[in-house]
């Protein structure tokens, strides 16, 4: 019997990249074994990211180590795939001809052949793209998983190159997802994290279900958690507020990446809005979904951003204070309409306006987190690593992977919730004991 072949694969960026690695490794089925480091792996795999600065530098340290890994072993090999590989395929295929194979987004058949693997019978975008999705291996922990509802964004916002990677939002058919939900439950996921490159505009290239039919569908998947991720805030209606508070699963929590709030900036972006406008949103949310948890990212730097636009910033996120927030510097794309524009901020007082944010942010965490101290709850155990005494888990109130945890007291089962007692606060993390 032919021995499997060694596969690593290295994924840079965002949870739909993820399932796009996820999808490749279920193709290969059992003709590979999945390894945990090149070293020890006979092809290995970089799937690229190419968002902004910090996730392309990322990627290309990751595809050197992948080739300077190469030279040590006669008959290894490497294949660049992803966002990036999709934008500078020529230029890479040129600059590292020690690469075995450069992929665009997608191009499993391709990688497959190559590699001497028999690609599986589905294509995305197919008749048969269900089992795509189905066969994927989950490489986030086996308790959460990641739903992707569509794929592609037709938003055209100014500084965003994701159009020119993925191309226009596709979205899914809903009797599809609903049964990708249900065999995930069927796997033992405990939380399903429903994601696009925005969902809000889920359905409207289907003429079909939009993204509140569709949540209420899945909220009878069986799966306990269901949390929203990466939706548009221009989009985010009181019906979508109202199906996310009608949900018996879906958790008060909502990923709601406003960017910037002056109407100066933000028209500069492409983006609909203002400071008046995006405030009587959020007061809209949190009176109609209780308990609701609002997790936003910001963009500072951008050309023409004033320090009047900032301060108007500053002042909204003083009176609308948002639960988890993350802010970027704005990052010139190649491709996008906003490199073109004049009125620069220097990198250095970009650097300033982002401290000044998350140094308050950090402040408003500690306080928010402080007065959960003496409460109950009911958490989701994420892992417990062997000899470790304490265990590491989340609440509603936060994503895998980018928000808070829970040092938890005690060694319990990764997928296993838990009530608990908040018993001490730090900025971002609580520490519960179990009751």
């Amino acid at each position: 019997m032919k021995e499997a072949l060694a596969i690593y694969v290295h994924t840079v960026g965002c949870a739909k990249n993820l399932v796009d690695s996820e999808i490749l490794l279920g193709q290969m089925g059992d003709a590979v074994r999945l390894v945990e480091d090149g070293d020890a792996a006979d092809l290995i795999i970089i799937n690229t990211c190419g968002f902004i600065d910090a996730a392309r530098e990322e990627s290309i340290e990751a595809v050197l180590e992948a080739v300077r890994l190469k030279g040590e072993r006669a008959g290894r090999r490497v294949a660049v795939m992803g966002c990036l590989s999709e934008r500078y395929r020529e230029e890479m295929r040129s600059e590292l001809p020690e690469l075995d194979g450069v992929y665009g987004v997608g191009e499993f058949g391709a990688l497959l052949r190559d590699a001497g693997l028999r690609p599986g019978p589905a294509t995305q975008g197919g008749p048969d793209e269900l089992e795509l999705f189905t066969r994927r291996v989950l490489l986030s922990p086996a308790h959460s998983a990641y739903l992707r509802i569509s794929d592609g964004c037709d938003q055209h916002c100014t500084y965003c190159s994701i159009p020119l990677m993925r191309g226009r939002m596709r979205s899914r058919q809903p009797d599809d997802l609903l049964r990708e939900a249900e065999h995930l439950v069927k796997r033992g996921v405990q939380e399903i994290n429903i994601i696009g490159q925005e969902i809000s505009s889920y359905g409207r290239d289907l003429a079909g279900p939009d993204i509140v039919d569709l949540l209420g569908r899945l909220d009878g998947c069986g799966a306990p958690w269901l949390r929203l991720l990466y939706s548009h805030p221009p989009l985010v209606d009181e019906r979508f507020a109202a199906a996310m508070a009608a949900g018996r699963h879906i958790l008060p929590y909502l990923d709601f990446p406003v960017e910037h709030v002056s109407g100066h900036v933000l028209s500069r972006m492409a983006r609909r809005g203002d400071a008046r406008s995006l405030g009587a949103q959020v007061e809209m949310l949190r009176m109609t979904v209780p308990g609701l948890i609002l997790r936003s990212s910001l963009i500072v730097g951008f050309p023409g951003e004033r320090e009047a636009d900032f301060e108007e910033l500053l002042d909204f996120l003083r009176a609308h204070p948002f639960d988890r927030l993350g802010v970027f510097l704005w990052s010139p794309e190649e491709g996008t309409p906003a490199i073109n524009y004049g009125e620069k901020v220097p990198r250095e007082l970009a650097e300033e306006r982002r401290d000044r944010i998350m140094e308050e942010q950090m402040a408003r965490s500690l306080e928010a987190n402080q007065r959960l101290i003496g409460q109950r709850d009911r958490i989701l155990v994420d892992e417990c690593e062997a000899g470790a005494s304490d265990s590491l888990g989340r609440s509603y109130r936060d994503a895998l992977d980018i928000d808070n945890s829970i040092d938890l007291q005690g060694r319990f089962r990764p997928g296993e919730f838990v009530d608990v007692e908040y018993v001490d606060a730090l900025e971002y993390d609580l520490i519960a004991r179990p009751v």
